[in-house]
């Protein structure tokens, strides 16, 4: 099967089980498989706005072989540059012929070839600033203008305007423009509609190790605090050039570390720590840690990390008795890592926030109790929901009168790569 009947059967199955890509994905795949599913995933309130204006028939209404197959067609076509027209309509009808849905293949193959007669393509500077129109789409350096109407209006419906161009809840799309205006919301939203930088996290100190090393090995990069790798590079050559000196981790989570600044030799408490990007760090800058995570099986991948990154400060058990710093690095709603975590966009809804917000107080009221009298507690999340952040440390401050804030921090994906999130840093009275 080639990759692009390979990306549909995965979109099927990410829909029919309501799983992620990660889940359905259990072997080798070819990388532009990887870019339709996830471009799919992170573009798909775009594309079934355009579906809707081109399609007879309604998008809820289609079997999802159908559905999977207009989507991950309409996005080949309109976002990878020099994708054969012809091959990608073949691969769309294809799978409807093999899932015996005779009565799409002729709405699929029309579908796909009339809005790619209809819409003019044209360049644009990659700087060029937004078009806000209802005709309009543009990434990159490209703009497609439809005949149609696609978008609502954006003066009288500016929040289904973000949704649908920008690819996002409705709910995350009202909250951004509430919070930060029609321009910052459009920049943050945007961000995150992009595929993510592939970043990694030098070793303190090997820095200059690293480059050299990945310069040695041939992979292209870019380093600014962060080593930024090109879309083309192989993790494969990567670990083989500089494995143990290198991890994976977005840029706001590199930063919780550093902002908890633990003290050389000191005991710290990593209470949420799975896969182990942040107790790794904080080895790495001179902490002694317990990792600590419920899911057993995830505890492993902290322990695996901690090995390959050859640090023999990290004790993966279960925490007691008090620390000099603790983490809360709290499970959320990933509304600042959308990027990364695409699905997160349709999985989590507005109702479950209040549920959300209660698990990670009761977190951060756990980890506060194995703090010492003079020791500092860290609360972070990879949300950017004041409900998440401000919200839950004004609940668990007004408590508590033995821990006074610090500082904290909200990050937002248009100043960090596309990645979000929060950090408080409290100290016990």
């Amino acid at each position: 099967m080639d990759a692009r009947r390979s990306a549909i059967t995965t979109l099927i199955e990410v829909e029919r089980r309501r799983s992620t890509a990660r889940d359905v994905w259990t072997g080798p795949r070819e990388p532009a498989e990887t870019t339709i599913v996830l471009g799919v995933l992170r573009r798909r309130a775009t594309l079934d706005a355009i579906l809707a204006a081109y399609c007879s028939r309604r998008l809820h209404l289609l079997k999802p072989d159908t559905r999977a197959a207009l989507r991950a067609g309409l996005y080949e076509l309109l976002f990878m540059d020099g994708a054969p027209v012809y091959a990608v309509v073949n691969a769309a009808v294809d799978t409807v012929k093999a899932a015996r849905r005779m009565r799409d293949i002729g709405m699929v193959n029309a579908v796909l070839r009339t809005v790619t007669r209809q819409a003019a393509r044209s360049e644009i500077a990659p700087d060029a600033p937004p078009v806000i129109d209802r005709h309009t789409l543009t990434r990159d350096h490209v703009a497609w203008r439809f005949k149609k109407v696609i978008w609502p209006d954006p003066v009288r419906e500016p929040t289904a305007y973000l949704a649908a161009r920008l690819s996002t809840a409705e709910w995350m799309a009202r909250r951004r423009l509430n919070e930060l205006g029609m321009d910052r919301a459009w920049r943050c939203l945007e961000a995150q509609a992009q595929p993510p930088v592939i970043l990694l996290r030098p070793a303190p100190g090997r820095e200059d190790d690293v480059q050299a090393a990945l310069t040695a090995a041939g992979v292209e990069f870019t380093f600014d605090r962060m080593i930024s790798l090109a879309p083309s590079s192989r993790m494969s050559d990567v670990l083989e050039a500089c494995g143990p000196w290198i991890a994976a981790q977005d840029s706001v989570a590199s930063l919780v570390a550093p902002f908890l600044n633990p003290i050389p030799g000191a005991r710290v408490l990593d209470l949420c720590a799975a896969p182990g990007g942040k107790a790794t760090h904080l080895a790495q800058l001179g902490a002694h840690v317990t990792a600590w995570d419920k899911d057993p099986e995830r505890l492993e991948k902290v322990a695996e990390n901690a090995a390959r990154l050859q640090l023999d400060t990290i004790v993966c058990a279960e925490p007691e008795g008090e620390y000099d710093a603790v983490l809360a690095d709290v499970p959320c709603s990933n509304t600042g890592v959308l990027a990364r975590r695409p699905e997160a966009r349709w999985r989590v809804k507005e109702r479950h926030l209040p549920g959300i917000v209660e698990r990670q107080l009761s977190i951060l009221r756990r980890a506060a109790g194995f703090v010492k009298q003079g020791g500092t507690l860290v609360y972070s999340t990879c949300s950017i929901e004041p409900d998440e952040n401000d919200g839950v440390l004004a609940s668990f401050l007004q408590d508590s009168d033995t821990f006074a804030l610090e500082d904290k921090q909200t990050c937002y994906p248009d100043d960090h790569q596309g990645d979000g999130g929060f950090m408080a840093r409290l100290r016990r009275v």
